[in-house]
């Protein structure tokens, strides 16, 4: 009887997976990069100084490499060694922002700056710093600049990328304000699907006013209602300017005209 309950025991066990050699040593070198023992450009040990580190062969340090190489996280040169990559997955990212452009999935980009971006937004009331306000400032004024060069030429493709571009930046410069490193790195992470959306919001509404007969917005423009929340710490205007100006809800002049 004991055995047939030990026997059941035992099947009701997950079996144990046996990791190998070569992917400890690729997690025990990736982990390394993680912490910032070596940073993007900097030259790997070589193969034999990590088999003898691990006390391994070089077939499994060189199959671990070549599997850090496959991942984008390290380059190998012939003749020089293995260097850490910059890493990003924008290019990934980049290649499936396709899948995202229609008008459900826009609505899911959508809702997914409004969550992060309001908290990341709320966040900065609270932690940003007097030098990081001004990094702010000085992003709301650029952005400014170009947002008006755009209005002033919609037509032109190339003031659109460059407004876009300050936009992006303001919002992540604000992101970086909250202090919280996973919500940099995933906005970071999504920021072509953002710019996507950024680009169809600014030029939708800029063609809007256009068609109205409606100047640049100027001062009236939301992002300097988002900066002064985040410099008087008034988190009761934030959410409604959060709102308009990810176009959740309609602005008057903007994208309704009643």
């Amino acid at each position: 009887m004991e055995k047939e309950n030990l026997g059941q025991h035992f099947h009701r066990k997950m079996k144990i997976s046996r990791i190998s050699i070569v992917d400890q040593v690729c997690a025990s070198i990736k982990q390394d990069i993680a912490d910032g023992i070596w940073k993007a450009g900097d030259k790997l040990p070589s193969e034999s100084e990590f088999a003898d580190t691990f006390g391994v062969n070089r077939l499994s340090v060189r199959m671990a490499l070549q599997k850090l190489s496959t991942l984008g996280i390290i380059q190998t040169r012939v003749g020089e060694g293995s260097f850490v990559c910059d890493f990003s997955l924008k290019p990934v990212l980049s290649e499936i922002s396709v899948f995202y452009q229609n008008e459900d999935s826009y609505k899911d980009v959508r809702q997914l700056r409004n969550l992060l971006e309001y908290e990341c937004m709320r966040l900065a009331t609270i932690f940003s710093t007097d030098e990081e306000k001004e990094e702010l400032r000085i992003a709301l004024a650029h952005y400014s600049k170009l947002s008006l060069e755009y209005n002033l030429n919609i037509d032109s493709e190339e003031a659109l990328e460059r407004v876009v571009d300050a936009d992006f930046n303001f919002h992540y410069t604000v992101v970086k304000m909250s202090h919280n490193k996973l919500y940099k790195d995933i906005y970071y992470m999504v920021q072509q699907l953002i710019r996507d959306h950024i680009m169809q919001l600014i030029s939708t509404r800029a063609h809007r006013r256009n068609e109205m007969g409606l100047p640049p917005l100027g001062e009236s423009d939301t992002h300097n209602k988002i900066y002064d929340c985040i410099i008087k710490s008034d988190t009761t205007a934030l959410r409604q300017a959060a709102d308009e100006l990810l176009g959740i809800v309609p602005v008057k002049g903007i994208d309704v005209f009643d």
